[in-house]
């Protein structure tokens, strides 16, 4: 489709010329109908995370229920107290179901989604955040996306081979290596003062610079130069104040800077401005006198200044269009004939130049003594002296190579999906080091070679390996996507306008652009980009990852708490009969527990070398065996040592049931706080860490060991709660108890990395 050049496409516009057309497809078999078509039959596969919750809750009621009931049917067998097994079955419940684990994953979800949207990322659906942690593939965009959506004038080719290349550096001119005097070169001062002369744009703040020239103003045209796939998505026109939403954006601005009218020009006058203001500004005041706007059949505009008794004829356009109209050449300050010969090597280095991924335009200029009259002064671009060429390049954002980067050690394949000339799609993969190292000649996937590469079974075909795919029209984008995804791939899809709406569905996660997107697009989409850049995807698959990390965090934290919780009841009420801990306590300590050291491990930072890990298997389920390991060691470790508190304070004080059931409460309840601190990474430092960073642990921690303590002190909550005036040997039993499990953990943890 993009390579159709004869074909009106029903919602799009038409902006110039004049023509007929004869309609042959209607509603929906027209392009924009396909496209409604397959939005409509598109379906997206879902994993969400609320159903690895569910599952996961159901299996510890089933198997609690299953606990509490065995429990009740031994002892009554064993012909105990009908009162007293009922009680501890209920407390045995009570101490297996983490109560707090579907509003704390809700909670962790959601403060992901709001700290997602300071990154400027929309999610719209909750359990989208799951998914972008297990992104494989990311399938983007290059205008806006990988780029800046501004040319830049990138490149200078004067006549005796001599190639200038532009390096721009943030808060200075633009610099040019090669060269320490660009402007003792002839052609190129001549190309500077055409690029300002034969010029129709105006940068910020110059819109009234010209409004005394009349001749000027009444010559003036909209716009002369050949419109271009991406004129239609430029973002000169916009205000201050929406290209100052981001620093990358600022950046944009130095170098391409902003203006009013043809994206071409606008960089051709910012590039003079910011190279030699002085020049810049003694350019404008030649008078213009003539003025020739571009024509889409002749490709050219120019404009005749005066410049003291002679008049400079200054002249620019597609590249074959000058190069016809000139009849000379400039070489080493030399004015020579241009012969066909000549005009044939330039034609091919235009061609080479396009195939960089450059746009190209040619500059000419002639010295007339006289103005042009009557007809001449209707076409006087003829017989020019032929300069060179310019390309131009939309640059890369600055942050993207770094981001792909990050990608790359993520485990993440970046692919480039654009409806661009393939050469201008590798230069930019070039510069933002898309590919990988010896993937650089691998070249790129036309969208009309996309069918004969689907045919190809095998893994090992060139889609897998392909990081550029040019030329993409909808249905392609799809086929791309769907192949992907049968061989276990978890697809992002970048997408802004109409077109895209099929493929934004069908994605694993949907990112619509927030600033060029159409409605269509963002309304399909899981996730929205304010800003348009890449980075922000990379930021939003790394906070996906953070928040499943913590949400398994907390599970486990969770779980091995009510498994020693678990532990202690059976072991002590089937060793003594006796109710170590009383179903109010542990409604209590869970009410503690449950909530706030968990949300606070829900809404952590995470580990610093989140990206460095592969994405998980999506059928991974959201406790893996090296989880349910540490639940049970864990558990166990608490449980023990909770127990042999209770033995201790049993057989060797002879502490009455009251006082053996507090010293069983508070160690518990201590250690169970404390154990927050064992949901580190084992690979981290055991006092610098996610865990000891994050600011809530510790107001989390404060808030519930001034809880306790209030019960403890405070007497009509005492009574409720059973608690027991302790002396101070019990209390200092509890510290040891509360600690010994954290030390145990901790030294583990050191010497075993999968802890």
């Amino acid at each position: 489709m993009a390579d159709r050049n004869n074909i009106l496409y029903k919602g799009t516009a038409v902006t110039s010329g004049v023509g007929k057309a004869i309609v042959y497809n209607t509603g929906m078999q027209t392009e924009l109908g396909s496209i409604s078509a397959m939005v409509g039959e598109e379906e997206k596969d879902e994993i969400p995370l609320n159903q690895k919750l569910n599952k996961l809750t159901k299996h510890l009621i089933f198997v609690t229920i299953g606990l509490a009931v065995a429990f009740l049917v031994f002892g009554w067998i064993s012909g105990k107290e009908i009162y007293t097994l009922i009680q501890t079955s209920i407390a045995w419940t009570i101490a297996a179901i983490p109560e707090g684990l579907p509003i704390v994953a809700s909670i962790a979800l959601a403060r992901g989604m709001l700290r997602l949207a300071r990154k400027n990322v929309v999610v719209k659906k909750l359990e989208a955040v799951e998914t972008l942690g297990e992104t494989t593939v990311i399938f983007t965009d290059k205008t806006g996306t990988l780029t800046k959506n501004q040319l830049t004038v990138n490149t200078f080719y004067f006549p005796g081979d001599e190639r200038m290349n532009v390096e721009w550096h943030k808060k200075t001119r633009p610099v040019i290596k090669e060269h320490e005097s660009p402007k003792e070169n002839s052609n190129f001062s001549h190309m500077l003062k055409i690029a300002v002369l034969a010029n129709d744009a105006s940068l910020t703040g110059e819109k009234n610079a010209n409004k005394d020239d009349k001749a000027y103003n009444h010559n003036k045209s909209s716009s002369d130069e050949p419109p271009s796939e991406d004129n239609n998505k430029t973002d000169t026109g916009k205000s201050k104040e929406d290209k100052d939403k981001n620093n990358d954006e600022d950046y944009s601005e130095i170098e391409s800077g902003k203006g009013e009218g043809d994206p071409l020009e606008v960089a051709l006058l910012n590039f003079s401005q910011k190279f030699d203001q002085d020049l810049y500004q003694d350019n404008p005041q030649l008078e213009r006198k003539l003025h020739d706007p571009f024509d889409s059949d002749s490709m050219v505009m120019g404009a005749i200044n005066q410049e003291g008794e002679s008049f400079y004829v200054a002249g620019k356009g597609a590249a074959h269009a000058i190069i016809e109209r000139s009849g000379n050449i400039l070489i080493d300050d030399e004015v020579k004939e241009f012969t066909e010969d000549d005009k044939e090597y330039w034609n091919k280095k235009n061609d080479e130049l396009s195939d960089e991924g450059l746009r190209v335009l040619a500059f000419g200029y002639k010295t007339l003594n006289t103005l042009p009259e009557g007809e001449e002064a209707e076409d006087f671009l003829h017989q020019l002296t032929f300069t060179g060429l310019v390309g131009f390049i939309d640059p890369p954002r600055r942050e993207v190579a770094d981001a792909i980067r990050t990608c790359r050690e993520a485990g993440i394949k970046v692919v480039m999906v654009t409806g661009d000339h393939p050469g201008t799609a590798k230069n930019v993969g070039k510069q933002i080091n898309l590919f990988k190292e010896g993937e650089e000649d691998s070249g790129s996937i036309m969208g009309k070679n996309l069918q004969e590469e689907l045919g190809k079974e095998s893994r090992d075909s060139n889609l897998t390996k392909t990081s550029i795919f040019s030329r993409m029209d909808p249905s392609q984008k799809l086929r791309l996507i769907k192949h992907f995804q049968k061989n276990g791939e978890i697809v992002g899809m970048t997408g802004d306008g109409i077109n895209d709406a099929p493929a934004l569905k069908r994605a694993n996660i949907g990112i619509a652009m927030g600033k060029r997107g159409t409605q269509v697009a963002q309304e399909v989409s899981d996730m929205v980009l304010k800003d348009d850049a890449f980075n922000s995807i990379v930021q939003a698959i790394k906070q996906g990852r953070i928040i499943f990390g913590n949400i398994r965090k907390f599970i486990v934290y969770q779980l091995s708490y009510h498994l020693s919780e678990i532990i202690i009841i059976a072991s002590i009420s089937f060793s003594l009969f006796a109710l170590p801990l009383l179903p109010l306590q542990l409604l209590f300590l869970n009410l503690l527990s449950d909530v706030f050291p968990a949300l606070a491990l829900g809404v952590g930072e995470g580990s610093p070398g989140v990206m460095k890990k592969p994405p998980k298997d999506p059928e991974e389920p959201i406790l893996t065996r090296q989880n349910w390991f540490q639940v049970g060691l864990y558990g166990s470790i608490l449980a023990i040592c909770i127990c042999g508190a209770y033995y201790f304070a049993h057989y060797i004080w002879e502490q009455p049931e009251e006082i053996t059931n507090n010293i069983a409460f508070f160690s518990l309840a201590f250690s169970q706080l404390l154990h927050v601190f064992n949901m580190r990474e084992s690979d981290e430092h055991i006092f610098k860490n996610q865990v000891t960073r994050n600011k809530y642990i510790w107001m989390a921690l404060a808030l519930c060991f001034s809880i306790l303590f209030a019960a403890y002190f405070i007497p009509g909550i005492a009574d409720v709660l059973s608690f027991q005036k302790l002396e101070m040997r019990i209390w200092g039993l509890i510290v040891v108890t509360s600690l010994i499990p954290l030390l145990i953990i901790q030294v583990l943890k050191l010497f075993n990395k999968n802890l």
